[in-house]
C-alpha cells in the first residue's frame, strides 16, 4: 500500500492520504526519480513530471482545504 518513496513511518491520518500515495506512485515512475541522487522534493520543485500535474494540483487543493476554515466546515472534497 505504501510506495517505496514514502517511508512506512510517514502514514498520514488525513483525508489527503490517498491523493498523496497516488502522487508518490506517479512520481516514482517518472524519469526524474530514476536519476541518481534526486529526491521526491527536488523532482516536484523542478516540475518536469507533466503526467503527474493533475495529482500534484489535487494534493495541493486537498492540503489547502485543510487550512481553509470555509472548506473545513463544508467537509472534505472527494476526488
Amino acid at each position: 500500500c505504501v510506495p517505496a518513496c514514502v517511508p512506512a513511518c510517514v502514514i498520514m491520518p488525513s483525508s489527503c492520504q490517498e491523493v498523496a500515495l497516488n502522487l508518490g506512485d506517479c512520481m516514482a515512475k517518472t524519469s526524474c526519480m530514476k536519476k541518481p541522487g534526486k529526491t521526491l522534493k527536488e523532482c516536484l520543485r523542478d516540475g518536469d513530471a507533466d503526467e503527474c500535474d493533475v495529482l500534484r494540483r489535487a494534493y495541493f487543493e486537498c492540503k489547502r482545504g485543510q487550512l481553509d476554515m470555509r472548506k473545513r466546515i463544508r467537509g472534505p472534497r472527494v476526488y
